[in-house]
């Protein structure tokens, strides 16, 4: 009777060792121990077998597991996973898991789904060390999706700290929105910053040839309507003020061909600059070093 007894107490300890919800336990401390340990594909490995068993006794998954598993295909450079599993999980607050999936959806190409990930979760990370560098991925996804009238609002809320690269990108979100005066304000702060700053150079180069040769083809178009002395009098002093206009872009040009002699935009623009300002033997200099390239 005692030898009975002890094999059925054996059977039920075997039994209940071997209980799904036992296993599903066993399975989620070996994830945890592997994703601990950096073996981040043994995780994913070890997720499919718990899968098998939740899907098979019709038990959850804990939502601990899902976001370290989460974790662990984003680390294994899974990002398609990765999402995947965070996306099976409501209301992440873990911060990591959050960076993690922006980060995912600009690695698989999403983004319109990245820019919207970032701004629903922007405040959650307000008086922390990734509140700039979250504001800083929606100041340029919104100038990737052409939303520019939005990322000149995030700018004011961006930390520059006179970084000249960074400048420049809103001198461009200016731009597109015809603020004119401010880009141009903003070109000159940064080349008191970094007066070789090229991107910088070139933008207040072309702002001031193209507003001299406008304004140049204007004033001809209008003398040409009306040739007399009166019209030409007042032509030549319109000239004296346009000349100023392209000298400043000469200098700039100057400065740009010193730093890039091989390029031809530049030299392109500083054979049409000597043209009007009536220099011909740099047009022709220029010209040969055009044509020589």
């Amino acid at each position: 009777m005692r030898i009975i007894k002890s094999l059925l107490l054996i059977t039920i300890v075997l039994i209940a060792a071997c209980s799904p919800i036992k296993q599903l336990v066993s399975i989620e401390s070996d994830i945890s121990q592997l994703y601990q340990q950096a073996q981040y594909e043994k995780v994913l490995l070890q997720y499919d077998k718990l899968r098998l068993l939740s899907e098979k006794n019709d038990l959850p998954i804990n939502d601990t597991i899902q976001l370290i598993v989460g974790k662990a295909a984003h680390k294994a450079e899974n990002y398609e996973q990765s999402t995947t599993f965070f996306q099976g999980i409501e209301g992440i607050n873990d911060k990591e898991a959050i960076l993690m999936g922006g980060v995912n959806f600009e690695k698989t190409g999403q983004t319109r789904e990245e820019y919207d990930h970032w701004l629903v979760n922007l405040s959650k990370f307000e008086n922390t060390e990734h509140h700039q560098e979250v504001l800083l991925k929606i100041y340029r996804l919104e100038q990737r999706l052409q939303n520019y009238e939005a990322a000149n609002k995030t700018w004011s809320k961006i930390e520059h700290e006179n970084n000249p690269d960074l400048m420049f990108e809103q001198v461009t979100v200016l731009t597109h929105l015809n603020k004119t005066s401010e880009a141009l304000a903003l070109c000159n702060d940064i080349l008191e910053i970094d007066d070789q700053h090229e991107q910088a150079l070139f933008w207040k180069a072309d702002y001031y040839y193209n507003k001299a040769e406008n304004w140049y083809q204007s004033e001809m178009t209008k003398y040409n309507r009306n040739a007399n002395y009166t019209t030409y009098a007042y032509l030549r002093r319109e000239l004296k003020k346009i000349s100023a206009d392209f000298r400043t872009a000469r200098d700039l040009l100057e400065t740009l061909h010193e730093m890039a002699p091989k390029n031809k935009k530049y030299l392109g623009y500083l054979i049409n600059t000597y043209v009007r300002l009536e220099m011909k033997n740099k047009v022709d200099q220029m010209t040969k070093k055009l044509n020589a390239l």
